[in-house]
C-alpha cells in the first residue's frame, strides 16, 4: 500500500502486514520520519510536529 509522506508528497510504500500504530517510517526522498496512524483499517503518515501537537493536546483538561 502507497502512503504519502506528510513533508514532501512523496508516495512511500508500507506493508500494512508489518507495521503497527506509532511505528515510524523515513521517506527517502526527504529523510523525514513520520508516525504510522491507523484508523479504520486506513494507513496514514503524520509528521514529528503532529505527534508532539496531539501529545500537548492530551495535557489540557475540560474542568
Amino acid at each position: 500500500m502507497k502512503v504519502k509522506c506528510p513533508e514532501c508528497d512523496e508516495q512511500i510504500e508500507v506493508d500494512k502486514n508489518e507495521v503497527d500504530e506509532n511505528d515510524t517510517v523515513e521517506c527517502s526522498e526527504c529523510g523525514e520520519e513520520s508516525i504510522v496512524k491507523i484508523k479504520k483499517g486506513k494507513i496514514r503518515l503524520a509528521s514529528q510536529k503532529e505527534k508532539y501537537f496531539e501529545e500537548g493536546i492530551g495535557d489540557y483538561s475540560d474542568d
